[in-house]
């Protein structure tokens, strides 16, 4: 029973936190629209929802309904709420807030240390994994902008630290891998239909984050 409330309060509280973060991001935008933009007010805000949602309810059902730990249940609904708000940021004015990385960074921090507090083990048991998508985004990440001459921000790699955080090794790497696999296919068709060039730079974190929908669909 407590596994259903928390799925249903959960689904309940997405869109109220991407309507409270993303109104603290709005000193960010360069555009006056986005500035004053209606929140939850376009196809695209509606769809991030509603993948995030569907998302929520295979995470919750891989994760507490399979026994695993309640901790990764909140580590992982963290990063898929934080993604859903940096996906429009980074899809409207091409930005990472720096202040939704600080967010995740403290709820990771709280996680750990309210789970620390009561019981240690699982914190134990979860720390191999988080050290292990952290270099796996390191590594990946940061060769890819040494080497990709401007093809990637300082945000994007900002980002990818947070999520081998919170995503830990066991779901970061499928969520990349299929982000990155998805902007290479839209990359692709876009040169065919001479819409995009190879100078051309696309926002990434709407890749990342249908990278990470379908690592949570995949169970």
């Amino acid at each position: 029973m407590e596994a259903y409330i928390l799925l249903a309060v959960g689904m309940i509280l997405t869109p109220c936190i991407f309507l409270t973060v993303m109104s603290l991001c709005r000193s960010e935008f360069r555009s006056e629209e986005n500035r004053e933009r209606r929140l939850l007010s376009s196809w695209q805000e509606i769809a991030v929802m509603a993948s995030a949602e569907l998302a929520l309810v295979f995470m919750w059902k891989s994760v507490l309904l399979e026994g695993k730990s309640p901790l990764l249940y909140w580590m992982l609904y963290v990063m898929l709420e934080g993604m859903a708000v940096i996906c429009m940021t980074d899809y409207w004015e091409r930005i990472v807030p720096n202040k939704v990385l600080l967010l995740l960074l403290l709820f990771f921090v709280l996680l750990l240390g309210f789970q620390g507090v009561r019981d240690m083990e699982p914190v134990i048991r979860l720390l191999p994994s988080v050290l292990l998508g952290v270099i796996f985004c390191l590594l990946s990440f940061g060769i890819v902008y040494m080497l990709g001459r401007g093809s990637m921000g300082a945000g994007d790699m900002k980002l990818s630290l947070v999520m081998g955080l919170l995503l830990t090794g066991e779901y970061v790497v499928g969520a990349v891998l299929y982000g990155c696999l998805a902007a290479a296919v839209y990359s692709i068709v876009q040169m065919l239909r001479k819409k995009l060039t190879r100078a051309d730079r696309i926002p990434f974190v709407p890749f990342l984050y249908a990278g990470l929908v379908l690592r949570y669909l995949a169970g």
